[in-house]
């Protein structure tokens, strides 16, 4: 071989390890190799950087290498790599690294096996990288994704306790008149002479029917806001409650079934959550399903509140929930945020002419401990 010849292949050697260096500096990633007979490490320079420790000193042994980790990410690490050495298998493991510096710093380390000819493992390859600022970042996001779920916890409880005010003036202030009404009205048609009755007997068999109607309305109004019998009877009465209503107002034939008597163990605001699905999902069947019958079933034990509703109509892809112009499409994404907001779990299991069953649960509230006497 000339020397120029060699003297490129110097060249081309020394510039791809710079590029390797560079990149590992830049994703901030080392990589070491460990023999497993002799116990020997070899390190990259991104990995003395990334442990603070003077490349003077030389490659640690593997006891000195492990030495940084906290006593938790110590006992995971040693395990990984038995683990690797028995198995043979790739494996990938996030660690806690105390630094000379004192600086706290997180890193995912993987480790890639290598075997003799007989399949045994003779040297372990791994690459190490910081994560510490994705870490941070994601401490930073779920503290926020709390901050955003207190504030949407408050919101609805906003909303109930606008709806419960708005509800109690309604039937508080309506429908006392809407009563005196009526009776004034009665005697009114009562003292009127049997002639001017009987010529003015169209009129006020309209007065009649408008003052009915408007004391169902305010009534059903009243129901939709906040049904008071959810608050002095509690979730299954008040289901059974609208469920009759819904029935007569739309046809449909709608079969409740409650099974436990644990219900009262859920807190007042999944008492609503669950009321407000049942609702939602009743009205959607009205608008969009064709549905020609509706099963619901509550059921409750120590641990969990479940509520399943099934209808018999046209169903949909699920595939185009939540896209633009999609029905029912918005409606279902609130349920299922809010019962997640709730700690419980939403299952929407449907498809082109086979229905719609909405699954939910929702866990009670575990009792305090007592306190030792």
């Amino acid at each position: 071989m000339t020397t120029e010849r060699i003297k490129a292949l110097r060249a081309a050697l020394d510039l791809t390890e710079w590029r390797l260096e560079t990149t590992q500096r830049l994703a901030q990633v080392g990589d070491w190799e460990l023999d497993r007979d002799s116990g020997r490490m070899t390190w990259s320079r991104e990995l003395f950087h990334l442990f603070e420790r003077p490349e003077a000193l030389g490659e640690p042994d593997i006891n000195e290498a492990l030495a940084h980790y906290t006593p938790a990410s110590l006992d995971r690490t040693r395990d990984l790599f038995w683990h690797a050495i028995d198995t043979g298998d790739r494996c990938t493991l996030e660690q806690e690294v105390l630094l000379p510096s004192g600086q706290l710093r997180h890193h995912v380390t993987v480790i890639e096996p290598h075997k003799d000819a007989n399949g045994r493992v003779f040297k372990l390859y791994g690459t190490v990288q910081d994560i510490t600022a994705r870490k941070r970042l994601e401490a930073e996001r779920l503290r926020h994704l709390a901050r955003l779920a207190e504030l949407s916890r408050h919101l609805v409880a906003v909303e109930e306790s606008e709806r419960r005010q708005l509800a109690s003036a309604l039937h508080d202030r309506a429908s006392p008149n809407l009563a005196a009404l009526h009776i004034l009205f009665a005697n009114l048609v009562d003292g009127l002479p049997d002639a001017v009755r009987r010529e003015c007997e169209p009129t006020l068999e309209d007065a009649a029917a408008l003052l009915a109607d408007t004391t169902a309305g305010i009534r059903e109004i009243c129901t939709d806001l906040r049904p008071a019998t959810l608050d002095y009877a509690g979730l299954e009465p008040a289901l059974r409650e609208y469920v009759e209503t819904f029935r007569k107002r739309t046809g449909i034939d709608v079969v409740f079934a409650a099974t436990g008597e644990h219900t009262r163990s859920l807190e007042s605001s999944a008492q609503t959550l669950l009321f407000r699905l049942v609702k939602e999902a009743l009205t959607n069947c009205a608008k969009h399903a064709c549905a020609g019958r509706i099963q619901i079933a509550l059921d409750s034990d120590a641990r969990q509140t479940r509520l399943s509703i099934a209808d018999d109509g046209v169903g949909f892809d699920l595939a185009q929930l939540g896209e633009p112009g999609n029905t029912p499409g918005l409606g279902l994404i609130t349920m299922r945020e809010r019962v997640e907001l709730a700690g419980g779990l939403f299952v929407l299991l449907t498809r082109p002419g086979d229905g719609t069953v909405i699954e939910v649960s929702i866990p009670h509230p575990r009792p305090l401990p007592e306190r030792p006497s």
